[in-house]
């Protein structure tokens, strides 16, 4: 869609946004200039490459449906390792603090791993394949200051001729081939609307296609809840429970959650993230999809958390954002650090 007509038809949301600046609330858009933008993606990628081209390589996986964008991963690791992990920092356009993570991580593992024994030990283990963002589109409308809460992708599902910031799109994680006959038929304008058919999305099928090439044995797949209700909190995947192996592997998948819960503490209150007592909903997701389909140990964590005024804080001033990115890539490191002890 031409610019200046995306511009013209979120204009309204713009004005509406003028006041959500930093305050009690703690949220602060548009969000300032120390963020990613979209292009930044490339940009950071490719210096990654200049740094350390043994270490990091950069593909295009796809383009998303409506714009035509590129979606990117970075695969960083020795093409030997045994084990390939997958790591995707947003399918919602709001989740801007995943797709934080998973550069910051991308850009540790290529300028500290020669140095730092404990990383080049993880590189040894693990090839790390790094989505920064799935929703490249909607990622735009976000960074762009167009409309803050954007979630789905740019698709016109209501069949109006015209991109409606609000409502239009579908939501990548619920178009994933797996359950998606079991989840809820919303109307096209929920916001959790699942598409037409299964995979329907080209975002999806390139993520897919990328899955069915690489086997990953770990998926971790970053989010953040705008109305707080699932805030710090890792959520595991549905269960076959007259499945013996696949119980096996979801509690070797509870205790890497709980690894990495026990690195993160909560953002504004005491404790640390939580993992999800029950099995996940068996709708069509992520974290589904790679568990179920792909064997993956597959889990969601959710980032942002709930302020001393009980608001959801996913958008918060930099220097909040520096300290979330820098707990996130420790938890990480003690992680997967400890997969490797424990064998």
């Amino acid at each position: 869609m031409n610019n200046k007509r995306l511009i013209s038809l979120a204009l309204p949301f713009m004005l509406l946004s003028a006041g959500a600046c930093a305050g009690p609330r703690g949220n602060v858009y548009p969000l300032s200039e120390g963020y990613l933008r979209e292009a930044d993606i490339f940009t950071r990628a490719k210096s990654l490459l200049e740094t350390d081209p043994e270490l990091a390589r950069l593909n295009i996986i796809g383009f998303s449906g409506k714009e035509n964008l590129p979606i990117y991963v970075l695969d960083i690791g020795h093409p030997q390792s045994p084990q390939n992990v997958l790591i995707v920092g947003q399918h919602h356009g709001d989740e801007v603090l995943g797709v934080e993570v998973s550069l910051a991580w991308a850009d540790k593992l290529v300028r500290e791993s020669r140095s730092d024994s404990q990383l080049s030990r993880l590189l040894g283990q693990f090839r790390f394949w790094i989505v920064p963002t799935l929703n490249p589109e909607a990622f735009r409308v976000v960074m762009g200051g167009l409309y803050q809460y954007k979630r789905k992708n740019n698709r016109d599902t209501d069949g109006n001729g015209r991109l409606d910031l609000r409502t239009d799109g579908v939501d990548l994680n619920r178009n994933y081939p797996v359950f998606w006959d079991e989840g809820p038929n919303l109307p096209p304008t929920d916001q959790n609307y699942k598409g037409s058919a299964p995979a329907s999305e080209p975002e999806i099928q390139a993520l897919i296609s990328l899955a069915q090439k690489q086997h990953f044995e770990y998926a971790i797949l970053y989010h953040s809840s705008g109305s707080g209700a699932y805030s710090e909190k890792i959520f595991l995947p549905a269960l076959d429970d007259g499945n013996s192996r696949q119980k096996a592997r979801y509690d070797s998948l509870r205790v890497f959650a709980s690894t990495l819960a026990g690195s993160l503490k909560k953002d504004y209150r005491n404790g640390h993230y939580e993992v999800g007592t029950e099995p996940g909903s068996r709708v069509g997701n992520a974290r589904n999809y790679f568990f179920h389909i792909q064997e993956s140990q597959a889990l969601l964590v959710e980032i942002g958390g709930i302020n001393s005024d009980g608001i959801s804080v996913i958008h918060p001033a930099p220097a909040r954002r520096e300290k979330i990115v820098a707990k996130h890539l420790k938890a990480l490191r003690k992680a997967f650090l400890s997969v490797i002890r424990d064998r």
